[in-house]
């Protein structure tokens, strides 16, 4: 007997040893290397856009410190969301100043048409959910929505700059920078906290309503088999150490830390 149960808990520990090393290598094999701060692996940039964000990204580095980079893939797969691809890609690339978390990531998934906006801890504050959420519905998906990948990610890039300079107290010359209008984010910003509110009032409200009818249940069979009394309900009716890479001339990012603060849209 006691080597059968010997022989169960050594499989057991060998299925979920091996469990973990398939997915730990299968999620691995999912991130490419940075080669700056456009990294176009779909190949859906067009040369002047790809060349205009790389000349921003490095001026954005220079000015503030900040880094900014786009993503663009066929798909986040095996990753089951594309929060779950940007967050991990964001951490193991290390983007952003490591002292400051000033990284933001904006990633494009072509096969799950799926965009999102990836926020360092640092740039929380500068671009709160709702103002990535904005940046994406005003200036990305409108050039999505007509198969054009390559304005859009520069739209949107030009807006995360324009931010991250406002923020910073700094001038980008040479740049046409997209403005969003602070308002328009409060009010998203209002949008989502009321309806988390309601969300959270909904569950309370079944939560206790389940908990009621589970004890009037119980209640029922202590007391004879009646669940219901008449009137009441029913009776009546991952890391590979950001910073780290280098990729051609590229020397890495700074090795910035993400909270999986941002949005995505899907278009």
């Amino acid at each position: 007997m006691n080597m059968l149960r010997r022989g169960v808990y050594l499989f057991v520990f060998l299925a979920c040893f091996v469990s973990g090393l398939a997915s730990q290598n299968l999620q691995g094999q999912s991130l490419p290397r940075p080669t700056g701060y456009v990294n176009d692996f779909a190949g859906v940039m067009k040369a002047a856009d790809k060349e205009e964000a790389e000349r921003l990204g490095a001026a954005v580095k220079d000015k503030t410190g900040a880094e900014l980079v786009i993503v663009t893939i066929e798909s986040y797969a095996p990753y089951a969301a594309i929060d779950e691809y940007s967050l991990a890609l964001a951490q193991a690339w290390g983007i952003g100043e490591r002292s400051k978390d000033t990284g933001v990531l904006l990633v494009l998934a072509i096969t799950e048409r799926e965009v999102r906006i990836e926020v360092g801890y640092g740039l929380e504050g500068a671009i709160p959910d709702s103002m990535a959420g904005r940046i994406i519905d005003t200036t990305v998906i409108p050039y999505f929505r007509e198969g054009d990948f390559s304005s859009g990610l520069l739209g949107g890039f030009k807006a995360i700059a324009g931010v991250v300079a406002k923020e910073m107290g700094v001038e980008l010359e040479g740049f046409s920078l997209p403005v969003i209008a602070e308002s328009e984010a409060v009010f998203y910003t209002f949008l989502e906290v009321a309806i988390t509110v309601i969300v959270i009032i909904i569950i309370l409200l079944f939560a206790f309503a389940t908990a009621y009818l589970k004890r009037r249940f119980f209640r029922g069979i202590l007391g004879g088999g009646r669940i219901f009394r008449a009137g009441s309900f029913g009776g009546g009716g991952r890391s590979f150490g950001g910073g780290g890479f280098s990729g051609g001339g590229f020397r890495g990012f700074s090795g910035g830390s993400f909270g999986g603060g941002g949005a995505f849209r899907r278009f």
